[in-house]
């Protein structure tokens, strides 16, 4: 009798326990019909259809889960990886031995906000996707964020290819209880070797990878703002004497009519590399640039609409490169988890702007390029 109340009373322990802990498996798989052609300056064309992933939203598959520790303490871990479906392999952004290159985190909350360890989303990457009716996806993306993402044709110098996420950091949360107010700050680590005795190795990377930034926040009814900044070293050289850093800084806005929401940003990307010695002259390109956007409700549908401008400064030519684009969608909502897209895109350049659609560059000068994408996004 006795061993058949233990028995009882540790099942029991055993179903609170499960009871206070969850976990999910969930993801997205978003597959397109994407197609581009590019004009350019001597009237030429190239083109080119293929068949995407992520045009509405990221595909990705992920696994997280919260623990109820009591009191009004939990502890959460996030794992995230994104897919190339239209191939079956890992996605956009991936290397060798990073599985999870979305968000890797383990976390701590309560009453004082979170405190989350690992690879996330920048503070600044916030304000792209929030405020802009195409978040940070397929053709519609803001023009900005194309040239930013662009590794090639800006210079001696490229920005950070990855302003989207960080690894190796610590950020705090405020609680969402404040009236309308969030926010964050972000911190990564280097992870270099630091030598306090004689000289490192030939070659030796002493500070790239370090990162601090911050996002603050209000919304409340119809009305969402937000500012962010961030700074962060991406390449460095002890025996050549130079720090590469990215400044980055934004500022967003909606505001929700009911029949209309309407968003603006406006953002700015620094990289400046400054040399030790003094006598080597700093170098510095500068992107700025910005969004009004709109979104209007129909049915089971979303009409989106947005126009963007990008400028290059600080450029080694006659006329700093800019670009605009123009954008126009639709997502008809078969269900909350499936819905169907169309979106359809246009960009012009200008004084040799090296850019085609969703940020692709182009060999010669493009002039303009259109395209669009078609396809389905699920959600599990």
């Amino acid at each position: 009798m006795k061993k058949s109340l233990v028995a009882l009373a540790a099942l029991a322990v055993a179903g609170v326990a499960s009871a206070q802990s969850s976990v999910t498996l969930f993801g997205i798989v978003d597959a397109s019909i994407s197609g581009t052609t590019t004009k350019f300056a001597d009237g030429s064309k190239a083109s080119s259809t293929r068949l995407d992933n992520s045009g509405y939203n990221s595909s990705r598959l992920g696994f997280r889960g919260t623990e109820d520790l009591g009191g009004g303490l939990a502890a959460s871990f996030w794992l995230e990886a994104g897919l190339s479906n239209d191939a079956g392999g890992a996605g956009s952004g991936s290397v060798t031995g990073q599985l999870f290159n979305r968000r890797s985190t383990v976390s701590l909350s309560g009453g004082f906000g979170e405190i989350r360890l690992g690879r996330d989303y920048k503070p600044t990457f916030w304000n792209n996707t929030v405020f802009d009716p195409f978040g940070t996806n397929g053709q519609g993306t803001n023009v900005l964020q194309n040239v930013v993402g662009t590794t090639t044709g800006v210079g001696a110098l490229a920005f950070d290819s990855d302003n989207v996420r960080q690894s190796n950091t610590v950020g705090y949360f405020l609680p969402p209880n404040l009236g309308g107010f969030y926010g964050q700050v972000q911190y990564g680590f280097d992870e270099k070797t630091k030598y306090t005795d004689g000289l490192p190795p030939a070659g030796a990377d002493t500070r790239s990878g370090d990162y601090v930034g911050g996002r603050i926040g209000y919304a409340n009814g119809p009305l969402d703002v937000a500012l962010s900044a961030g700074q962060g070293t991406i390449g460095s050289s002890y025996y050549a004497g130079y720090n590469d850093e990215n400044f980055t800084w934004n500022a967003g806005i909606s505001w929700d009519f009911g029949f209309m929401k309407l968003f603006g940003e406006y953002g700015s990307y620094e990289l400046k590399r400054t040399y030790d010695p003094s006598y080597l002259a700093d170098v510095k390109r500068t992107a700025w640039g910005g969004l009004v956007g709109a979104t209007f409700p129909v049915g089971p549908g979303l009409i989106r609409a947005s126009y963007s401008y990008a400028r290059l400064e600080d450029f080694p030519v006659a006329n700093d490169p800019s670009a605009q684009k123009f954008a126009l969608g639709y997502v008809h909502n078969l269900s909350k988890r499936t819905a169907l897209y169309a979106t359809v895109a246009y960009v012009d350049n200008k004084n040799g702007m090296p850019l085609g659609l969703n940020g692709a560059v182009t060999a010669g000068t493009p002039d303009s390029s259109y395209g669009y994408d078609f396809g389905i996004r699920h959600s599990f």
